[in-house]
Parts: C-alpha cells; sequence; structure tokens
C-alpha cells in the first residue's frame, strides 16, 4: 500500500442541482516529491494539514497555505487552526505539536482528533489494549474519561473539537459529546452503535449510527440524533457554521449536503474535467472550503482542495 495512505489509515444519483453544480475549483495540493498525498484538515483561515509522500519515499507532515506547502519532516499533520498550530503523529507514532517552527512531543501515542484556534487539542492516547480521548492545553494532557467510568476496560476516542471547548467521538460504541466537564450519551439511530466526527461551531454534530437494522448511516445531531438525506452504508466527516455537511459511502465515494441536497463530488464539472476518481473528504471549513484525498487522472492519490466561488452556503432545517 501507497506510505502516505498507509500512514494516515494508521492514523483514519440524480443530476446535481445548478447551484450545487456551479461555481467550484479543484487544487491539486501536490507532494513533497513523491506520488502521493493526504489531505486531513482545512481550518477556518484556509491552511491545509496532511501528509505527503517524499522524493525518497518517506512520508512528512505538511501545511499548504497560498499555493504553498511546508515540509514539517516526518510524520503527519492531522489537524490545524487559523494561525498554523498543527497536531498530529510523527513517524514513530508519538503525538506531537507543531507552532513557530517548534515540535513539542506530548509522549503518548495514539490519534489526533482537531484543534481549535486557542491551541487545544483533542485526540486519544493508547492505554494497554484501551484507548482514552483527552485534550491537551497549555502543556497538561488531560483525559475525558469514558461512557462508563466504572469499567476500567471502557474505551474512549475524541475525534473533533469546537471553539468553545466541545469534543465529540465515541466511546463503549456510542457517540458523545464532551462539555464542561461532563461526557453525555448522544445515542443512535435505533441501531447498537454510533459514532460521532464532527462539531461545528454553533454545537451541530455529525458522524455515522447503526439504524434500525443495522445499517451505518450519516447522521446530524442537534439536541436530538436524526438521518441525514443521504442513503444508508454513509458517513458524515465534517460541518460547518453554515450548516454544510461532506461524507462518503460505500459506493458513492465522497458528498456534499447543502441545503438538503446531497451532491456528489465526481458530478462536478470542476473534478470531471480533471479526470478525478474516488474523492474522499476529511472536512469543511466555515469558507465552504473542501478538505480530502482523491484518485487524480494519472491513478495517484492527492490530497485536494474544492473551493466554492459565487455561492452562498443554504443551512439543513434542523426543526
Amino acid at each position: 500500500m501507497r506510505n502516505v495512505l498507509a500512514f494516515a489509515v494508521a492514523m483514519a444519483l440524480a443530476p446535481a442541482p445548478a447551484s450545487a453544480a456551479q461555481g467550484w475549483a479543484l487544487v491539486d495540493i501536490g507532494t513533497l516529491g513523491g506520488s502521493d498525498s493526504y489531505g486531513a484538515a482545512v481550518s477556518s483561515s484556509g491552511i491545509v494539514a496532511g501528509c505527503a509522500d517524499t522524493r525518497e519515499g518517506a512520508t512528512h507532515a505538511f501545511l499548504y497555505e497560498n499555493g504553498a506547502m511546508r515540509d514539517l519532516g516526518p510524520g503527519c499533520a492531522l489537524a490545524v487552526n487559523s494561525s498554523g498550530m498543527a497536531a498530529g503523529r510523527s513517524s514513530a507514532g508519538e503525538l506531537q505539536v507543531w507552532q513557530g517552527g517548534t515540535t513539542v512531543r506530548l509522549g503518548v501515542q495514539g490519534n489526533i482528533g482537531g484543534i481549535n484556534d486557542a491551541g487545544t487539542v483533542a485526540g486519544t492516547r493508547s492505554a494497554g489494549a484501551s484507548s482514552k480521548a483527552f485534550i491537551y492545553r497549555d502543556g497538561v494532557l488531560s483525559d475525558l474519561g469514558t461512557l462508563d467510568d466504572g469499567d476500567p476496560n471502557s474505551r474512549s476516542e475524541a475525534t473533533a473539537i469546537n471553539g468553545r471547548d466541545q469534543v465529540v467521538g465515541s466511546s463503549n460504541g456510542h457517540a458523545f459529546l464532551h462539555e464542561a466537564g461532563r461526557m453525555r450519551d448522544l445515542g443512535t439511530l435505533g441501531g447498537n452503535n454510533s459514532t460521532a466526527r464532527a462539531i461545528s461551531s454553533r454545537g451541530e454534530v455529525v458522524g455515522s449510527s447503526a439504524n434500525e437494522v443495522g445499517q451505518p448511516t450519516a447522521f446530524i445531531y442537534a439536541q436530538a440524533m436524526r438521518p441525514l438525506p443521504t442513503p444508508a452504508y454513509t458517513n458524515a466527516t465534517g460541518i460547518n457554521a453554515a450548516g454544510q455537511v461532506v461524507g462518503s459511502g460505500e459506493g458513492i465515494h465522497g458528498f456534499v449536503i447543502d441545503g438538503g441536497t446531497m451532491t456528489r463530488f465526481e458530478q462536478l464539472p470542476a473534478v470531471a474535467a480533471k479526470g478525478w476518481r474516488n474523492l474522499e473528504p476529511t472536512g469543511i471549513n466555515d469558507r465552504g472550503w473542501i478538505v480530502g484525498t482523491g484518485e487524480n487522472a494519472a491513478g495517484d492519490l492527492r490530497a485536494f482542495l474544492l473551493v466554492p466561488s459565487g455561492t452562498k452556503p443554504r443551512r439543513i432545517a434542523i426543526d
């Protein structure tokens, strides 16, 4: 398997309406000299974090801004905030933070879920055979607990954080929202399990949940969990303040939901014109910029940005 994708994973039909199919540009973020790259996150200011193959075949973390890619060294950057502070993993799997030309090692292995503009990092640390969600702030790493703190084998994983220090993820098979020192079970769509993947600045949560017949289904949570307008076997991976949601699904790859309508990326003229396929989004910022990884016309895996122009996001109706 290609180096960059292996590293990142070890870490994580009707015609489109005219409003969704217009005004997009597809940006190939490029590589660090090799063939492949992976787009992990985009900040509200438009900075992209990820990792890419070097000419020598190694995998290095990068930040991309204004058309230029900056090499952060071995590893993969998995989250970035508006000032360019990034968090990710070293090539040895240790979690770390990059800021102002320095690297701070957290002393644990695991995964990074997100970083907010205050510099608070949310992630997951390995804990023997288990895992624990945590936040890292001002040099201190604090566990967030689980949905069953009485069980020493309980697990939790943090996947995202917003500017209010609300953290989401999953614990013991259920999506959670952690705020004000408390972890709350968000439930399911009728099945046995769910996981939260992203949270907006408004506190709206998206992810995937088994429905009543056990099919993974993309959801949005705002006071209550409800399915998004997608087929079954889908997962929502990002949401912005305007209520635009991105995700992917079995056999349909990446999509965006705007105003309650789902549009597949491969239906967008900007994508079709360049011959890209299998675009998988990892996030969307409040400008509507979508980041992820796709397969270009040459068959290489590339980090991408989908940037809208001349369009206004329309919120999903919550009520």
